[in-house]
C-alpha cells in the first residue's frame, strides 16, 4: 500500500473515531463518517467493506495509538515513585485521547452484537496488556520491581482494568478533575500495594 493511501486511510480512521465517540455506534452512519472525513461514501466503501469492517479497523488503529501513550516510563527508586509514574502516564493518556475512551466503551457495547467487533476488541485488549506486561517485565529485570515475572501478565490485566474503570468514571462524571490529588493518592496506594507485593 502506498504511503499516501495509508495516510488517507489513517485520516478516515481518526475522523471515524471522533464521530463514533460523539454519536455512538448505533447512531453513526457511513454518511456521517464520509462528511467528517471530507470524502464520498464511495471512497469509504472502496476502503472498507461495511460499517462493521470500518469500526473494527478504527479499533485496531486507536489501540495502537493508545499503546504509544499509556505507561511509557515507570522508572523510579521506590514502588511509590513507580506508581506515581504509572499514574502520570495514565493521566496524560486520558488528556491526550479523550475520544478513545468513549469509543472504547461504545465498542464494548457493540461487541455484544458483533462477533467481528468482539474479536477485534479482544485482540486490542491483549495488545495493550502485552505492552504493559513488557514494561513491568523490564522493571523486574532492571531490579526496579521485586516481582515474580510469572505474575506480570495478571498484573497487567488488573492495571488495564483499573484504568479502564477510571476512564469510565471520567466519562460518567466529565467534570471530574484529573488533578484531584486526593483521588490519585488512593489510586497510588492501591497500585503501590499491588506492585510492591513479591
Amino acid at each position: 500500500m502506498s504511503e499516501s493511501k495509508q495516510q488517507k486511510i489513517n485520516e478516515i480512521l481518526k475522523n471515524s473515531l471522533k464521530v463514533l465517540s460523539r454519536n455512538g455506534y448505533e447512531n453513526t452512519t457511513i454518511a456521517n463518517i464520509a462528511t467528517e472525513s471530507g470524502v464520498s461514501r464511495g471512497i469509504l466503501h472502496y476502503y472498507f467493506s461495511n460499517k462493521e469492517d470500518l469500526v473494527s479497523k478504527v479499533l485496531a488503529y486507536a489501540s495502537e495509538n493508545i499503546i504509544q501513550s499509556t505507561i511509557r516510563d515507570i522508572r523510579g527508586k521506590t514502588v511509590e515513585e513507580i506508581a506515581d509514574n504509572i499514574i502520570k502516564d495514565s493521566i496524560q493518556s486520558f488528556r491526550e485521547n479523550p475520544d478513545f475512551f468513549a469509543f472504547l466503551f461504545e465498542m464494548w457495547c457493540a461487541s455484544r452484537r458483533s462477533e467481528k467487533i468482539k474479536n477485534e476488541l479482544i485482540i486490542c485488549s491483549e495488545r495493550v496488556t502485552k505492552s504493559i506486561k513488557k514494561i513491568l517485565d523490564e522493571a523486574v529485570q532492571n531490579g526496579l520491581l521485586k516481582l515474580d515475572t510469572k505474575n506480570t501478565e495478571e498484573m497487567s490485566k488488573v492495571l488495564l482494568a483499573l484504568f479502564n474503570g477510571i476512564a469510565f468514571e471520567k466519562l460518567m462524571h466529565p467534570s471530574k478533575d484529573l488533578d484531584d490529588e486526593g483521588y490519585w493518592i488512593q489510586v497510588r496506594n492501591m497500585i503501590s500495594s499491588f506492585i510492591g507485593s513479591p
